[in-house]
């Protein structure tokens, strides 16, 4: 990888190819938008523009030790996707080849727990609205019409009514229980620790949070590359694929033994097969 900084960027060559439309479009995310070249958003309280350039990418605003800090990491830009899986069948390397250039993004917890259980019977242009009015009602300005994610204390002490004027409906209260649940104690970042099944239990403790919503949480924020998003679409993805039809717990045993550590990426790819599949991929 080789980085250097101009004008306020940071320019980054020799990195795998990165198609930043397959990586904030793909409802991984809901701050970014496109910009000229790229996307734009705020993660980490931060505004960042993130542009192709030169087979590689410019990040601005940004200096050599935020890109260290933040958008190294959060781009997963040290991981090698072409050699993730030896031998993948050829569904999984039809998907690979129509989704080629994903990254999976490592995100705060707290707003990956927050987006996902938001998302719940929503679309991907309706959850960003909500999260964008989130974050103005409750969260820290950063610069003229930007602004952080919220705290959990500060979605702690909303109230439904306020939640639902931004359009959350019946997702409300579990905003703010599990918001509460976080400033009680429940320590997000200790599930990296705990292992894939314990964490995924204990993230369904919460309120909102199904088994789809906690391996969103655990392969978008928490490190699982394992976590296997599974909905509708997905199981007949497997289904039309493999041939697969079983419950959650199936589900669960037969992609860990298909795809391993690297389940959830091959979700990300299966997507991509199916969209295909569907006439829908671009």
């Amino acid at each position: 990888m080789e980085i250097h900084t101009r004008n306020g960027a940071v320019f980054v060559r020799e990195i795998e190819p990165i198609c930043l439309r397959r990586v904030f479009d793909n409802g991984q995310a809901f701050r970014f938008s496109p910009c000229k070249d790229g996307y734009a958003g705020v993660a980490f309280g931060r505004y960042i523009e993130i542009t192709s350039y030169q087979n590689g990418l410019k990040l601005f605003p940004c200096t050599r030790e935020e890109f260290s800090a933040y958008w190294r990491d959060y781009l997963d830009l040290d991981t090698c996707y072409a050699e993730l899986f030896e031998a993948p069948d050829n569904i999984l390397q039809k998907g690979m080849e129509y989704g080629t250039g994903l990254r999976m993004l490592h995100q705060e917890p707290f707003e990956t727990l927050i987006s996902f259980i938001v998302s719940a019977n929503n679309n991907i242009a309706r959850i960003r609205g909500i999260v964008e009015r989130l974050c103005a009602r409750y969260g820290k300005s950063i610069a003229e019409n930007l602004y952080a994610f919220p705290t959990p204390q500060a979605l702690a002490g909303a109230n439904c009514e306020q939640l639902r004027a931004l359009g959350m409906g019946y997702r409300a209260p579990y905003v703010i229980n599990t918001a509460q649940k976080i400033c009680n104690g429940f320590d997000l970042c200790a599930l990296r620790e705990a292992g894939y099944a314990e964490a995924k239990r204990s993230l369904m403790t919460l309120p909102g949070v199904g088994p789809k919503v906690a391996d969103c949480v655990l392969l978008f924020s928490l490190g699982y590359t394992q976590a296997f998003p599974a909905d509708v679409w997905m199981k007949r993805a497997l289904a039309k694929a493999y041939g697969f039809c079983g419950n959650d717990a199936q589900l669960t045993a037969f992609v860990q033994e298909k795809f391993g550590r690297y389940a959830g990426i091959a979700q990300q790819y299966l997507f991509y097969w199916i969209k295909n599949e569907r006439g829908e991929i671009g």
